[in-house]
């Protein structure tokens, strides 16, 4: 049995510089996120204001 839909969702391709992203990889392991995928997906729906689309992260500045 497959993974359950998080619904409909768009690609979004980046290229980050590599500290860039080992920070992010860092902050994801923080909150508990399962993947730096989801990660950066929750934080843009936060930053747009669309708490109700966060899917793994949680409402709170990870702990470093």
């Amino acid at each position: 049995m497959g993974m359950p839909s998080k619904g409909p969702r768009t690609v979004v391709t980046s290229r980050v510089p590599t500290d860039v992203y080992e920070i992010l990889e860092d902050w994801r392991i923080a909150a508990g996120v399962g993947s730096v995928s989801q990660y950066i997906a929750d934080v843009l729906a936060m930053y747009a204001g669309r708490a109700d689309l966060v899917r793994e992260l949680a409402l709170r500045k990870p702990t470093y």
